[in-house]
């Protein structure tokens, strides 16, 4: 009978340690695939599976300032970084940027649209009906929102295309509504349509019409393990950055 306890109990230990040491990465949802494959990765190599947590980097920001469990933070927006930074929540010097994406807008096959160049030329009742809605993540709180508006008030046509609009909370749940032909078309990152035979670009959004796509990485103060460290320089390694490529990213070296 003692000897059935103290099995028990080094297996709640056992059990207990490895809860704890577990790496929390919150990432934004546009890095979902690539991270995903690239945690397995990490995982067959060093025998530590992160867990990852997706959502819109104002969501994670948030959470991250209000104490959740996270070691490593993959923000899609400077000005959320910024923000946690600011709350003294990024442990210092760990801040990098770590690759950067393109901003398209798309069509589901479903519905006809013929592809057009994105200028000030551009009228949306010439795209679609006056009906039909854009999906794209919350202007004000989302960054591939946020760079949208940008590109938008670049080209003169946020007046006229702001009341099209389908706001979702994330870049991943603006996808889904283009995706299932809920609305005939969205703005979005160009990675998110890889692999989407569904999907078709209708217009590549000039770089110069918003603020640089760059997806920052960094630690949060306190939670500096080893296993963290490792996970953090393997997000810079030739081997992840093949995988990022693949997924349709660029790294820093590419720009």
């Amino acid at each position: 009978m003692k000897s059935k306890v103290l099995f028990l109990l080094s297996c709640f230990y056992f059990t207990t340690v490895q809860a704890e040491a577990r790496i929390h990465i919150f990432a934004a949802t546009s890095l979902t695939a690539p991270l995903e494959e690239l945690s397995v990765n990490f995982s067959n190599k060093y025998q530590h599976l992160p867990a990852l947590t997706f959502a819109s980097s104002s969501v994670l920001a948030r959470q991250i300032t209000q104490g959740a469990p996270a070691h490593l933070y993959i923000a899609a927006n400077k000005r959320w970084m910024d923000y946690v930074e600011n709350q003294g929540a990024l442990r210092t010097n760990t801040r990098k940027a770590l690759i950067s994406n393109r901003l398209v807008i798309v069509g589901n096959k479903n519905h006809v649209i013929a592809p057009f160049q994105f200028s000030e030329a551009i009228k949306i009742d010439q795209i679609i009906d006056r009906h039909a809605r854009i999906a794209i993540g919350d202007t004000n709180h989302v960054p591939v929102g946020i760079y949208a508006k940008e590109a938008l008030q670049s080209a003169d046509l946020w007046q006229e295309w702001q009341s099209y609009f389908a706001p979702t909370n994330s870049a991943r749940s603006a996808l889904a509504l283009t995706e299932r032909g809920e609305t005939p078309m969205g703005i979005h990152y160009k990675t998110d349509i890889v692999d989407k035979p569904q999907l078709n670009i209708l217009s590549e959004i000039p770089e110069s019409m918003h603020s640089p796509i760059i997806y920052e990485v960094a630690k949060i103060e306190g939670k500096d393990t080893a296993s963290t460290s490792l996970f953090y320089e393997f997000l810079f390694s030739e081997e992840a950055s093949n995988v990022f490529k693949r997924y349709g990213f660029k790294t820093l070296q590419d720009k």
